[in-house]
């Protein structure tokens, strides 16, 4: 098996040469317009940084130098009936295709890896159940679709299906989910169900706030079990105030949390019933981007009893195009790479 190598100028010039060859000039009577031909665009990104790791075990890694890149191409043949496919290289690594087909009826996605169906690729038809803090949900995988359709119009709802490939298995069988959302009289509602487990939700607005109620069985391969809850958010000036309550198994539980902006940054506050207390701040902070998330749960990638954190400042270079230059502390891997890193980012 061959593989072929393309250099950044090659990519820029293939991606160009395709942009070019997608719009088509026509002569019609002394007029000149266009016509759309199936596109083909290459995008991504592309890093070098260096990282010092996490301690772990006892033990600490010294720092070292790396790079990544991440690289999708994706073609798309317009119209009525149009089919995108996308293909993409992650973390140095091939992925597979994913091939979306849309029509005036349904939208289906196929791929090995990932049926880019839902809000996030990969993202099961269940996961349009929309829960409350400290409720379950339904599934434990937002990436287990390998097939994903979806009618976005049926009578004003959209309902959703997903599931596996190969169905020769019970496991894989009961990864089938159906999801369905819309609304009705000034109710927002959503539903999902996976196997044994399902949940639905209500939303309205009432007296200037949003009042959600939540409601699921969901199977934790023992038994059913049930689960409520009622979120309301409300404007308090310029914040915004967030509480909520859940009955999970006969566990009674909350949260509180109150966002809002301040000179340019956005700025969140939350505690619950687990005496988890979470903080975050984001913003210009002068020529970067300030980035602070605190956890006071225990950090899952750290030995010792370490709060969670993600803290990191970016510069973006002036006169390029999503060229970036930032230094970065992460127990948690979420916005930031866990460790002690400086990373120079480009995008293309």
């Amino acid at each position: 098996m061959k593989k072929a190598l393309l250099t950044t100028t090659a990519l820029v010039a293939f991606s160009g040469a395709a942009f070019a060859d997608s719009v088509a000039a026509v002569s019609d009577a002394g007029k000149s317009h266009h016509v759309h031909k199936p596109t083909v665009v290459f995008h991504g990104t592309a890093n070098v940084k260096y990282n010092v790791p996490l301690v772990l075990n006892g033990s600490k890694a010294d720092g070292k130098v790396s790079s990544d890149v991440d690289l999708d191409v994706t073609m798309t043949s317009p119209g009525a009936y149009s089919a995108t496919v996308s293909y993409g290289m992650e973390g140095n690594a091939i992925a597979g295709a994913t091939v979306t087909v849309t029509t005036p009826l349904f939208n289906v996605s196929v791929g090995a890896t990932d049926a880019a169906g839902g809000a996030n690729g990969g993202a099961d038809a269940s996961d349009m159940y929309s829960d409350i803090d400290h409720m379950t949900g339904i599934g434990s995988d937002e990436d287990s679709s390998d097939w994903y359709v979806k009618l976005p119009n049926f009578g004003g709802w959209t309902l959703a299906a997903s599931g596996k490939n190969d169905m020769s298995t019970t496991a894989n069988r009961e990864k089938t989910s159906i999801g369905l959302s819309g609304s009705v009289g000034g109710l927002a509602i959503t539903a999902g169900g996976m196997h044994k487990s399902g949940g639905a939700s209500v939303s309205t607005s009432l007296m200037g706030a949003t009042v959600k109620v939540a409601m699921g069985s969901i199977h934790n391969g023992t038994k059913a079990v049930s689960e409520t809850g009622v979120q309301v958010d409300m404007p308090l000036g310029g914040m915004n105030l967030s509480i909520n309550s859940t009955q999970t198994d006969g566990n009674n539980n909350w949260g509180a949390s109150v966002s809002t902006t301040v000179a340019g940054y956005s700025v969140s506050a939350g505690t619950d019933s687990d005496s988890d207390s979470q903080f975050s701040i984001k913003g210009p902070m002068g020529p970067v981007a300030l980035h602070i998330d605190w956890d006071s749960s225990d950090s899952a990638l750290t030995d010792a009893e370490d709060a969670t954190i993600e803290a990191g400042i970016t510069y973006s270079v002036p006169g390029t195009k999503g060229t970036t230059i930032s230094a970065s502390y992460s127990n948690d891997d979420d916005d930031f790479d866990a460790g002690t890193q400086v990373k120079m980012a480009f995008s293309f």
